[in-house]
């Protein structure tokens, strides 16, 4: 087996043959390179590949350097890959106009050979650095899932989608009960136990376009884009008897009660916050009724008919 660490992947943009083959050979020595003629045979390569990095020339037929790097900002899977140009034309008020479109650096043709792979490093190491940087803002500490400022930012994002594409999108507002009671029995120890098990079940259970956050305190979010709520009732069920099977040193049993509202055909839902409001009152419903219990949200919970 080949336990080498993967090398980053770099897609190299040139529409002259011969400048292709010679960066190809000069910058396989620490990238796997991906090659592409035009900007647009480089957009079918970067959905299929998302690369760590685009060296691309600024002036080539079909899509140039320039319309590409607005394809790939308006991708947001591909919108924080580093472009890097590289062209002929390096008059001043072209390298400026390179950098406020948000390239990450610009090399004049013909270029160093140790100019230009000295270039590509620092380019992404220096997004590397800023990658980690963001996920760190992003990320709650103690269960490894997205934060409070990930979630608002995440679900504008999906409840846009949804809304632009009529797809049904379900909100799961999750509630770890009694976490208050455990911490005061057994300490925080458990408490903490307790909430890292809730990050666990989330990735155990949850799909690769799913999202799930900490929303504050014992209250986690999961956002399941094109699931209606009769789908989310079912994912619901299995985050809560996940949990309660999981092995468990303390006496005091891991249950959750969860609140449902999804945006759907039938449904007219006209901002995000509707739905985290609709989910909360279901929540309480659920926890009134005894908490480890689901419940979806219904008109009376805020989520009017669509009249439509």
């Amino acid at each position: 087996m080949d336990r080498r660490p993967a090398r980053p992947v770099l897609l190299i943009v040139e529409d002259d043959a011969s400048t292709r083959a010679a960066l190809t050979e000069l910058l396989g020595r620490d990238w796997d390179v991906l090659t592409a003629e035009d900007g647009t045979e480089a957009v079918a390569l970067t959905q299929a590949h998302v690369p760590d990095l685009v060296l691309a020339d600024l002036a080539m037929p079909k899509l140039g350097g320039m319309g590409l790097l607005e394809v790939l900002q308006s991708d947001p899977r591909t919108r924080e890959v580093p472009v890097v140009f590289l062209s002929g034309q390096s008059d001043p008020r072209t390298v400026v106009d390179c950098f406020s479109h948000g390239a990450a650096d610009f090399v004049a043709k013909p270029g160093r050979p140790d100019e230009v792979r000295a270039r590509l490093l620092h380019a992404w190491a220096q997004a590397s650095r800023v990658a980690r940087l963001e996920s760190l803002a992003r990320t709650d500490g103690l269960t490894g899932l997205h934060n409070f400022r990930a979630l608002q930012l995440r679900l504008d994002e999906e409840f846009a989608r949804a809304a632009r594409y009529a797809a049904p999108l379900a909100v799961l507002l999750v509630d770890l009960d009694f976490l208050k009671t455990l911490n005061d029995r057994y300490g925080h120890d458990a408490g903490n136990a307790a909430l890292r098990a809730m990050g666990d079940v989330f990735r155990e259970e949850l799909r690769e376009t799913d999202f799930a956050a900490r929303f504050g305190g014992d209250e986690f979010v999961a956002l399941l884009p094109h699931q209606t709520a009769g789908e989310a009732l079912v994912v619901a069920e299995r985050l809560r008897i996940r949990l309660a099977s999981r092995p468990w040193p303390w006496p005091q049993p891991l249950t959750l009660s969860i609140g449902i509202a999804a945006m759907e055909t039938s449904v007219h839902v006209q901002e995000p916050s509707m739905l985290l409001a609709a989910a909360d009152a279901a929540l309480y419903r659920s926890k009134r009724g005894g908490r480890n219990r689901v419940e979806v949200a219904g008109p009376a919970d805020g989520l009017p008919a669509d009249t439509h």
